[in-house]
């Protein structure tokens, strides 16, 4: 196990996930903790994908990754 965690991850996630959490209908199992991630992301700025290197594990959660044809190994 490795942290792959970026300074600037949540400042990129925020505008991403912000219309999902706010789409969680009240009264659900999940609208408390919806609740819970949009006061958490009110720390946070945000920011855009474009700064994300390419190679970037955050790519493969936010699009634009260079790993492309991926396949499996097979022993």
């Amino acid at each position: 196990m490795f942290n792959s965690a970026l300074a600037y991850e949540l400042c990129t996630l925020k505008p991403l996930v912000e219309p999902l959490l706010r789409q969680v209908s009240f009264g659900t199992d999940a609208y408390i903790e919806a609740k819970r991630l949009l006061r958490f992301l009110d720390w946070f700025l945000p920011t855009g994908t474009e700064f994300v290197p390419d190679n970037s594990l955050l790519r493969e959660f936010i699009g634009g990754s260079i790993l492309t044809k991926f396949k499996v190994w097979q022993f």
